[in-house]
């Protein structure tokens, strides 16, 4: 009984820190997101050449790559809980 107890055990956790790892790049993509904007807004067009212009580029491609391993890590997370799900009722059923 305590080997079937202990399955969700890690699923839970590894659920946990997706969740929050998920949390986390969302709020730095949209951190990201107000970055650029602001630089857009208040730099003017005359100022945004070589160092500058490269790193507002950067700045932009970097926000939708955090976005997209956010919406990765958010299909992750649905696998875990699907896992979990399963865990649970093979426990309940006392199937191995």
């Amino acid at each position: 009984m305590n080997q079937v107890q202990s399955i969700p055990e890690p699923l839970d956790e590894a659920r946990a820190k997706t969740d929050q790892v998920q949390r986390d790049l969302e709020v730095a993509s949209a951190e990201l997101g107000l970055a650029h904007g602001a630089l857009e807004r208040h730099l003017p067009p005359k100022d945004r050449n070589n160092d500058v212009a490269w790193a507002i580029r950067q700045n932009a491609a970097l926000e939708r790559k955090v976005q997209q391993a956010a919406d990765e890590l958010e299909q992750v997370t649905e696998l875990l809980e699907q896992a979990q799900q399963q865990a649970a009722a093979g426990g309940a059923t006392g199937a191995p």
